[in-house]
């Protein structure tokens, strides 16, 4: 693990790519599978993933009690930035188990597809970085 947060996080969101991946490969067939992991409990590959979503929240309880404990308060910025990403992790995971041809169909009739809809969510995230950029840069040369 990295030796810094900004590191650590950055690992931590390239390696969920690769369970992203990982998982949207595998069938909903193989979930049933006995897996030989440990943490499976001698059954299937159901209870393992399902047994490390729950190992990720009992971890990010104790991260939270430590910080509550500690009085590590985040500032407003990392508030801002913990609560974008738990929108995108909510965002993404509405797309995921649609087919290529659902995700390019109308959310509803005369409404826009899925695809638009994302590429919107995209874009607008986009030009609102660019925005924030040229306003500081516009602060700083002023300044």
């Amino acid at each position: 693990m990295a030796a810094t947060v900004h590191g650590a996080i950055r690992e931590l969101l390239e390696q969920t790519m690769v369970t992203i991946d990982a998982l949207l490969e595998a069938s909903d067939r193989e979930l049933a599978m006995p897996s030989s992991h440990s943490c499976a409990q001698g059954k299937d590959a159901w209870t393992l993933i399902t047994n490390d979503i729950d190992h990720e929240k009992i971890h990010t309880g104790q991260v939270l009690e430590a910080r509550y404990e500690s009085r590590i308060t985040a500032s407003p910025m990392e508030r801002l930035i913990a609560e974008w990403l738990a929108e995108r992790a909510r965002f993404i995971g509405s797309l995921v188990g649609l087919t290529d041809e659902q995700f390019n169909s109308e959310t509803a009739p005369g409404q826009w597809t899925y695809r638009v809809v994302a590429k919107h969510v995209l874009t607008l995230e986009q030009d609102s970085l660019k925005t924030v950029a040229a306003d500081r840069a516009g602060r700083a040369s002023s300044g």
